[in-house]
């Protein structure tokens, strides 16, 4: 059994120091455990921690905040690794090569589901479809209309420090149909890190996905995910 945490942090009134609250939601790997979205500002949200799930990566961290408002999923990214790649310059390229964090996102009852690999360089690959064999990649005038930012916080030859924060309009890459909220349709999906071509490359990931080999594309193991007030 392992555990994903959610920490809140508190300045003490009188030691001046921060102090951390550690809640968590237990779950058998495998088996789904809910994410729960609030409509919050992502400042306010508890960040979900991304726990490694294939080869040994002890060295890297990296944690997500979840909001939402009408149709729009907002999403922050924070890592930590040894390494930060930034080579990919194309949206719809090898992004998953680079440091990398990606979304997997569908409605409940549905077999489709979209993936958004977004690199530490702005690029972004997105995609459609029922499978990793199957995927129809959207045209770039699309991912160009989705906000996106990355910052680097700390690059140096001990560590790199990132964060990823985009907003999705899952009404226009089609989870939602027009006129749906977040709050009408309940979600299931993943987030997950990776970096293929880093020097050592590591696979993290919200949800524990039960296949030998790296693959994120399980929609099998993907989470349910419920957007409440």
């Amino acid at each position: 059994m392992s555990k994903g945490f959610f920490l809140l942090s508190l300045l003490h009134p009188v030691l001046g120091q921060h102090l951390f609250l550690v809640y968590t939601a237990e779950t058998i790997w495998g088996c789904d455990a809910m994410i729960t979205v609030h409509k919050v500002p992502l400042d306010k949200s508890l960040p979900v921690v991304l726990h490694q799930c294939w080869g040994d990566s002890d060295d890297v961290e990296a944690s997500l905040r979840l909001s939402w408002e009408g149709s729009f999923l907002h999403l922050r990214f924070l890592v930590r690794e040894p390494q930060l790649r930034r080579m990919v310059t194309e949206h719809n390229g090898r992004v998953w090569e680079d440091s990398c964090v990606e979304a997997f996102l569908a409605r409940q009852d549905s077999e489709e589901y979209i993936n958004v690999e977004c690199s530490a360089s702005t690029s972004i690959l997105l995609g459609k479809g029922q499978s990793r064999h199957d995927r129809q990649l959207f045209p770039v005038s699309v991912i160009e209309n989705i906000p996106y930012t990355v910052e680097i916080l700390e690059n140096n030859t001990k560590q790199s420090r990132w964060k990823a924060e985009l907003s999705l309009d899952l009404v226009q890459l089609g989870v939602l149909k027009e006129g749906e909220t977040l709050e009408d349709v309940p979600l299931k999906g993943n987030f997950t890190c990776c970096g293929d071509k880093l020097a050592k490359p590591h696979y993290l990931c919200a949800q524990e996905i039960g296949t030998l080999k790296p693959d994120f594309h399980t929609p099998a193991y993907f989470t349910p995910i419920k957007c409440i007030p």
